[in-house]
């Protein structure tokens, strides 16, 4: 049987000892064949014109095969090239194939929802959501029966399952939208390819056109109900309640002053006199904050001193962080809150019991020296609702209620107040805050009948 290369044992093991590196040793009797040597080994290789007429290099064989088996891969080639097959493009698809496949294999190792939930979900929500826990929570909480499943296999049985089963608890409607929200959030993830994965986990969510059970009449009355009841709390106080806070907040100040003296009269005089700060305790500045910001108390809570900005050209003070609600790895959304009048007193009063700290938390654990728990304000807000006469009723939260409904009684631009209280449109608060004051409709209504009133006594009616 003739030789299929020119290419020789001997000659290539010559050419091995005594070529440089990138020297080829050619074929003679199969065009484009060569051996080359490169500085670690070498490799067999073909050059050829393929299919669309580009020149192309590709390595056939290692250097541990021998130079009948590397022609006849190369004979191989050829012939595939004659019947319209590119050779390197079929190894190349073939390669992709093999590597879709693995990682098709690694990603089905996180088909399952506790799989996928503990070690791609749950690093995800941590590292880009400030309140990723709480939602992973949530998650874990109403959801871990279905860990088990694989995420494909879900179906609107187990939704509907789980909805009868927590409703039957009397969980609120609004709770379960978001619970299931969350749960249909992951599994919409799930779907998106992850960094450096062409495929994703999941190709189609199995429950994203599943939508909760329409309310039943009895929902809708409770549901309305629990409106009304918000609508109130959206309400702007009224004097008397705000009188009844001042006094509370007022009360609760001397209280705690009475407090200390009495303390250190029975011994304790280790510790600091009350009497001449302004505030002798953080919960009295962290109110007036709350109340003339709107601040929500998980934003006031992280506040630190650098967050306060003073420029010296215009001589102002500038307020400037990010609402915790928006603090994503992106598009995270910054207020810029202008600090004049009894927000600044506020803040340089505080400022300057701390000993003009610049840097660090601006309420915080005088036992730990880290942020406060936090509910921490409540127990104090009810202290003081009790002392100034205040409703039982009145939520903390009701000052930034408060605040933009004042904003928005006082006529300024829906979008300007958004910019304010972290908003990212005034779609919410056109549809919840811009309303006629109960008192306007009043005295316009009273306009109305008076008008009658003045013809009545002029014509008597049949």
């Amino acid at each position: 049987m003739a030789d299929l290369t020119s290419i020789t044992q001997a000659k290539l093991s010559v050419f091995k000892k005594e070529a440089d590196p990138r020297q080829q040793l050619g074929c003679d009797k199969i065009s484009g064949f060569f051996y080359i040597k490169l500085s670690s080994g070498g490799a067999w290789r073909l050059r050829y014109t393929d299919l669309l007429g580009k020149r192309r290099t590709a390595t056939i064989a290692d250097a541990n095969v021998k130079p009948s088996q590397a022609a006849a891969e190369a004979i191989s080639w050829k012939a595939k090239l004659r019947e319209g097959i590119d050779p390197l493009s079929y190894k190349e698809a073939l390669a992709q194939q093999q590597r879709e496949a693995e990682q098709l294999k690694a990603a089905n190792v996180y088909i399952t929802v506790g799989a996928f939930y503990e070690s791609i979900y749950t690093p995800h929500k941590l590292d880009n959501y400030r309140y990723g826990a709480g939602t992973l929570k949530v998650i874990k909480h109403n959801f871990e029966h279905l860990f088990n499943r694989d995420m494909d296999k879900l179906n609107s049985a187990d939704i509907l399952q789980w909805y009868n089963k927590r409703k039957g608890k009397g969980i609120k409607r609004s709770t379960l939208v978001r619970d299931f929200g969350a749960f249909k959030a992951m599994l919409n993830f799930a779907t998106q390819p992850l960094k450096g994965v062409n495929e994703p986990i999941l190709k189609v969510n199995p429950i994203k056109s599943f939508t909760l059970p329409a309310l039943t009449i009895k929902e809708q009355d409770e549901l309305e109900a629990h409106n009304e009841k918000l609508s109130h709390q959206r309400d702007i106080f009224s004097q008397e309640v705000k009188q009844q806070i001042s006094t509370g907040l007022q009360l609760y100040s001397d209280s705690l002053k009475k407090k200390r003296r009495s303390s250190i009269a029975h011994g304790k005089s280790h510790l600091v006199n009350l009497d001449n700060l302004t505030y002798p305790h953080w919960f009295i500045p962290f109110c007036h904050i709350a109340r003339l910001t709107g601040m929500r108390p998980s934003d006031i809570y992280a506040l630190k001193w650098e967050n306060l900005l003073f420029n010296q050209f215009n001589d102002q003070t500038t307020l400037i962080f990010t609402p915790s609600k928006t603090k994503k790895a992106e598009n995270s959304r910054k207020i810029k809150f202008p600090v004049t009048g009894e927000l600044k007193y506020v803040f340089d009063s505080w400022a300057a019991q701390q000993e003009q700290v610049k840097k660090g938390l601006i309420f915080k654990s005088e036992r730990t020296n880290k942020t406060l728990e936090r509910k921490a304000h409540l127990r104090h807000w009810k202290q003081v609702k009790a002392l100034g006469g205040v409703p039982e009723s009145l939520d903390f939260y009701s000052f930034r209620h408060n605040f933009i409904s004042e904003l928005v009684a006082r006529g300024v631009p829906v979008l300007t107040i958004a910019g304010l209280v972290g908003h990212k449109d005034g779609s919410m608060i056109a549809t919840n805050y811009l309303r006629h004051d109960e008192q306007d409709m009043a005295s316009y209504l009273e306009i109305l009948g008076q008008n009658w009133n003045e013809i009545n006594k002029e014509k008597k009616w049949i």
